[in-house]
This record gives C-alpha cells, structure tokens and sequence, in this order.
C-alpha cells in the first residue's frame, strides 16, 4: 500500500510540476514562494500534510481546466505523455472516480473529499438540481461536523 501512496504522489507531482510551468504565472513570486518550493516544504515537514495538499492543488487543477474542450485535452494530453507523465485525462477520470466513490457512500470522510465536492459543486458544467441539492447536503453535513 506504501509503494502505491508513493507512487500515487510522484506522478500528480509530476503532473502539478507541468500545470505549474504551463498555466501559473509564478515568474514574479520570490523562489521560497513557487508552488513547487511549497511542496518541498511540506514534503519536510510532514509526508501526509504534503499528499493532502497536492491532492487539493491536483484537484484545483482539474477544476481550473475544465473548460478544456476536446481538441485542447488531447494536446495537452499528448504533452504529458511525450514527457511520460500522467494526463490529463487520466487525472480527471480519477477525479471523477473519487467523486462517484463519495457520492456513492453518502458522506465526506475528509478535508480531501470535502475540496473535491466543492470543486464539483463549484464547477460550471451543468447539474441536475438534485445532484446539486445532495452535494449541498453532503458538504453542510460536513462543515458542521
């Protein structure tokens, strides 16, 4: 399970590391502040403080581009495959597998899962109202656990 965690981790940092270069503006910010630097750190301080705030940042990710349409995922796909890293496409599927896991269960178990539903909830693609009306629940139940 160890070696799945920490291969998990390697390739959405790898992926992060991508997005990063390709879609932030972090040309300004000083060296100590560069989303990288800051994983570094956390990596530091605390291997599971830094899986949960890649995983956040991963999902922000795959928040921030989902108005891709087709044409732009399959190059940025192609991107990230010619540099043998996971795609884009596989990340929004795991994504979409976690969301489905929770919304299955009927309840959020952590911050994680909380972050993704309001990156759902959040997100402009269009929703039933009583998908919206279920993760509104999901995510007031947890907020005043």
């Amino acid at each position: 399970m160890q070696k799945k965690a920490e291969l998990e981790y390697g390739q959405l940092k790898e992926f992060f590391s991508v997005y990063v270069a390709r879609f932030m503006n972090v040309d300004r910010l000083p060296p100590e502040s560069h989303p990288m630097a800051c994983l570094a750190t956390l990596e530091k301080r605390s291997k599971a403080l830094a899986r949960r705030g890649l995983r956040q940042a991963v999902n922000d990710c795959v928040e921030m581009l989902s108005d891709f349409d087709r044409e732009t995922v399959d190059k940025f796909d192609a991107e990230l495959r010619s540099l043998g890293i996971v795609t884009f496409s596989e990340v929004r599927r795991q994504y979409s597998k976690n969301y489905a896991k929770i919304v299955k269960r009927g309840r959020i178990k952590n911050d994680d899962e909380f972050y993704l539903l309001q990156n759902v909830l959040n997100d402009s693609t269009e929703k039933t109202p009583e998908e919206r009306k279920l993760l509104e629940e999901l995510i007031s139940a947890y907020e005043g656990a």
